[in-house]
């Protein structure tokens, strides 16, 4: 009995879990265990901003790519700036990338063609 309610209850953590994974929630910030590499994708004073901040200035111009809802993907080209102890950049979303409406939207930092930290999102709607 006690294996069934347990097959149960994992059962039902599955269920709730795996919509949400499909509906697209990534995290909306990340920090790589060194602290070299941050990223965030938060609204500040009611302005979305996709912000990647270096420990160093590891390279000087980065590809940040923004997936929309529908699946369409742009990517732009940005420098990284010096910002006193730090290096980093912090682009306003709407003024450089299309909204495609209300869903999910997956960031994601590159240098060279390979993806810097993490994967994160925003829910728009």
């Amino acid at each position: 009995m006690r294996r069934i309610v347990v097959a149960a209850v994992a059962a039902a953590l599955c269920a709730a879990l795996v919509p949400a994974a499909r509906a697209g929630h990534r995290p909306q910030e990340f920090c790589s265990e060194s602290g070299d590499v941050c990223q965030s994708t938060k609204r500040v004073n009611g302005v979305r901003k996709l912000t990647i901040t270096l420990g160093g200035k590891y390279f000087s111009r980065y590809k940040l790519c923004v997936k929309a809802p529908d699946d369409a993907t742009t990517c732009k080209r940005f420098k990284i700036k010096d910002q006193g102890s730090v290096y980093g950049s912090s682009v306003r979303w709407r003024k450089h990338f299309p909204d495609a409406g209300e869903g999910a939207y997956t960031v994601t930092w590159k240098n060279r063609g390979t993806r810097i930290g993490a994967r994160l999102g925003f829910h728009k709607g």
